[in-house]
């Protein structure tokens, strides 16, 4: 998936993100820090200094305003915008109700 597959309204942020990167026997290979560039309620897209494999999943705490929210998502596409930066498109694969609520709160046109 694209990131102009999304079928969900992206909106623009700046929120940090803090990840853990997993590999294909489902350990930690990677842990940081990141800034979400865009946000819907079927991913973000994130900023970071370092490439993630297509297909790793990642599990993420977003920082809101006034609160965090807690996911698990699957690298479905990584560009690179220079040559320190890398553009990240996960997309949630676990996130609760009550977590895409405080996502509305936050980001309201967001559907």
């Amino acid at each position: 998936m694209s990131i102009d597959q999304r079928q969900s309204v992206r909106i623009e942020s700046e929120q940090f993100i803090s990840y853990k990167l997993f590999d294909e026997e489902k350990r930690v290979c990677e842990e940081g820090m990141a800034l979400a560039r865009d946000i819907s309620r079927g991913g973000v897209l994130i900023e970071n200094r370092t490439p993630f494999d297509v297909d790793a999943e990642v599990e993420m705490t977003i920082a809101l305003k006034n609160d965090v929210i807690k996911t698990k998502g699957i690298v479905r596409n990584v560009k690179e915008a220079d040559p320190t930066t890398y553009l990240i498109g996960i997309q949630f694969v676990e996130i609760s109700e009550n977590e895409l609520d405080l996502l509305r709160k936050e980001f309201p046109n967001i559907s």
